[in-house]
């Protein structure tokens, strides 16, 4: 084996232990509470919350938003949508935006989208773990201040456990009438990018983007 082969097994290896997290099925932490009760995350408020980061919420940070950043985040969701369709569409681009305002805050504006793409690019990387709880807890914010007319979160699911399927967890919604589930997975994509809505029946058969393939997604293809 040459020098070079040990850091890049042992990066490996690091790799797999990271997407560990995401490995069982954990019924226990799916619902918001149980899922805040899991990471030690308190109900957020725009004014003060925390967000996980460095793989399965490994570090949490507390961040706040500006009375002008979550005006921003309403001026997306005003005046309300007139179908759960377009609330969808604006869900992914408020996730987006807030994103981008806690990047600049938690260190992790640079976080690529997957798991092993970003192994060595430093502090600031979230896997799907991290991304979830995220996102859940900016649809909690964007439902307690009236934001959201057609939808509620309702916490996480997951899919895969190594045997049928990498394994995957995302923030989902439901809508409030009839209730059919739908994933917000913001995962896939670099912080401050919308996220994929997806039906969460789809996504839990093995829904992946067309574009995102290869080691660092832990796929090729799908």
């Amino acid at each position: 084996m040459g020098t070079g082969s040990l850091p890049r097994l042992t990066g490996l290896f690091g790799g797999l232990l990271l997407l560990a997290a995401c490995e069982a099925n954990q019924q226990p932490t799916n619902s918001i509470a149980g899922m805040q009760a899991h990471f030690e995350l308190p109900p957020p408020r725009p004014g003060q919350f925390f967000v996980c980061h460095e793989h399965g919420c490994t570090k949490k940070t507390r961040v706040s938003l500006s009375e002008r950043e979550w005006a921003q985040v309403r001026s997306l969701m005003a005046p309300p949508a007139l179908s759960a369709v377009e609330e969808r569409a604006r869900i992914a681009r408020a996730t987006a935006l807030l994103e981008t305002f806690v990047g600049a805050q938690a260190g992790t504006a640079r976080d690529v989208g997957g798991t092993f793409q970003g192994l060595g690019h430093g502090a600031g990387q979230l896997d799907c773990e991290d991304e979830a709880a995220n996102t859940t807890q900016y649809l909690i914010m964007m439902a307690e201040d009236g934001l959201l007319k057609f939808h509620r979160p309702i916490g996480r699911q997951w899919r895969g456990n190594f045997l049928n399927g990498w394994p995957h967890t995302t923030a989902v919604v439901a809508e409030i009438a009839g209730g059919r589930e739908w994933a917000i997975d913001t995962w896939f994509e670099d912080n401050g990018r919308p996220a994929h809505v997806v039906e969460a029946d789809r996504w839990r058969a093995g829904w992946w983007p067309p574009d995102k393939t290869g080691p660092q997604f832990g796929a090729t293809g799908r």
